[in-house]
C-alpha cells in the first residue's frame, strides 16, 4: 500500500547488505591475524625470491622490475615466444593460473615498449612445488610457441 524509506544516509542502500560478504572478511582477518603478517610477509618474500630464481634459469626469460622491491608479483616476458597471451593460455591449459597483457600500466608499457607480460602473484596459500610447477609450465610454452 506504500513505500517507507529510511533516514539519510541508509535512504540510498540498494537492497540487503552484504551479510555474506561482511561474515567472509571477518573470517579473513581472523585468518591473516592467527598467521601473523610478519609471518605472511616473510613466507611471501621466500616465494618471489625463490620464484624469481626459478624462473631466471630459463634461457630468454626477461623478468620485469627484477630488482624492485615489492610483493610476490612476477611479471616476464618470454622473447622470441610471441605474444604474452599466447604462453598465458597454454598455462591456463595447464592448470597454472596466471595473468597476461598491460595490467593497468599502458603507459609504461607504451614508453618502454613493452606488448605486454605474464605475470604471476603469489600469497601466503602459494607453496613452493607450486612454482616449480609453474617454471615447467612456463618452459613448456615456451617450447610449444618457439
Amino acid at each position: 500500500d506504500g513505500t517507507t524509506y529510511a533516514d539519510l544516509p541508509f535512504k540510498f542502500e540498494a537492497g540487503t547488505p552484504n551479510v555474506g560478504g561482511n561474515i567472509a572478511l571477518g573470517a579473513a582477518v581472523d585468518f591473516i591475524e592467527s598467521i601473523g603478517h610478519e609471518n605472511i610477509q616473510n613466507h611471501e618474500n621466500a616465494l618471489l625470491d625463490y620464484a624469481q630464481k626459478k624462473l631466471l634459469e630459463i634461457e630468454n626469460l626477461k623478468i620485469y622490475g627484477e630488482k624492485a622491491k615489492r610483493t610476490g608479483v612476477v611479471s616476464f616476458t618470454l622473447e622470441g615466444a610471441g605474444i604474452a597471451s599466447d604462453a598465458g593460455m597454454i598455462l591456463d591449459k595447464m592448470g597454472i593460473a596466471v595473468r597476461t597483457g598491460h595490467h593497468c600500466t599502458q603507459p609504461i608499457m607504451d614508453y618502454y615498449k613493452i606488448a605486454g607480460t605474464v605475470r604471476a602473484s603469489f600469497a601466503v596459500y602459494n607453496t613452493f612445488e607450486e612454482i616449480d610447477i609453474l617454471a615447467e609450465g612456463v618452459k613448456k610454452a615456451q617450447r610449444m610457441l618457439m
